[in-house]
């Protein structure tokens, strides 16, 4: 489709890496110190690990090691042939661990990447310990209006202004600055291939392939001003109070980690010393 093509994102920090999963190549980036324990990084809908960028920094000076993996179809990764499901989304992660011969970690997911990270959770219940769920859409229906803006950010072709007011509607709270790495940094082949995952796994809401998050326990870091997923954290938090923390973010939307870096990190440090990972250094 004319228009309809990558937008490259901005270099994510760390060293790249690839691993083959069962249908696909999975690029991954490692950062921060070795003996750090490990924190698993998974990004929003058709977005690359770069999001992450400032976040990687705060965890990588506490001491922590971020894995960072983009999902099929974004960079070094591969898109496969076939329709995939969340399920082989979650493989993909499991793959990477595999690799890098890793144990139980705790994952942090923004948006999209969220329903994998839960999905990981419950196909792979000795692999996690803990979910940090940023933005955790998948509860409620996007609004029809939100949803329009959020095709139009996969356009290339379309004016800069337009995406850019597209991505603000959809992703920012009112009077936050879109910074250009909003803009762009978008996969649309990539994004078709999650969507249709969704779909596939289950169209209903209340699968707990991935919705429960298996048994772990869940910090649910919810924007107050989320046009995406507006009240997605409530319902997680209704549903399993024992497991689930919610924390609200003011002044965020859907985007979140560019509107409120310093906070989220907060927030997010705070959650892995709840999931008992020990401080390093």
């Amino acid at each position: 489709m004319i228009g309809f093509r990558d937008n490259p994102a901005r270099p994510a920090l760390g060293a790249a890496a690839v691993v083959q999963s069962d249908c696909a190549e999975i690029q991954y980036y490692l950062s921060g110190p070795t003996e750090g324990e490990s924190v698993v990084l998974l990004p929003g809908w058709a977005r690359s690990v770069s999001d992450f960028n400032e976040l990687v920094t705060e965890l990588n000076t506490a001491g922590y090691r971020t894995l960072a993996i983009n999902a099929q179809g974004i960079e070094g990764s591969t898109l496969a042939d076939s329709d995939m499901t969340l399920h082989d989304y979650a493989a993909d992660v499991k793959a990477v661990l595999d690799a890098e011969q890793y144990g139980s970690v705790v994952i942090v997911a923004h948006a999209y990447g969220n329903r994998i990270a839960r999905t990981f959770a419950h196909d792979y219940p000795n692999r996690s310990h803990g979910l940090v769920l940023l933005a955790a859409g998948g509860e409620k229906p996007t609004p029809t209006v939100v949803s329009q803006a959020i095709m139009k950010t996969q356009f290339s072709l379309l004016p800069y202004a337009t995406r850019e007011k597209a991505v603000d509607f959809a992703f920012f709270a009112e009077g936050n600055t879109v910074p250009d790495y909003w803009v762009s940094g978008w996969y649309p082949r990539a994004g078709l291939a999650q969507a249709n995952a969704t779909r596939a796994i289950s169209t209903d809401r209340t699968d707990p392939a991935w919705v429960a998050g298996g048994d772990d326990p869940m910090v649910i870091l919810e924007p107050a001003e989320d046009a995406a997923a507006a009240g997605a954290g409530d319902v997680l938090k209704r549903r399993h109070p024992e497991r689930v923390t919610l924390r609200f973010v003011k002044n965020a939307g859907h985007a979140l980690l560019p509107e409120q870096p310093e906070e989220t990190a907060r927030l997010v440090l705070q959650a892995l010393a709840r999931f008992k990972l020990p401080q390093p250094g």
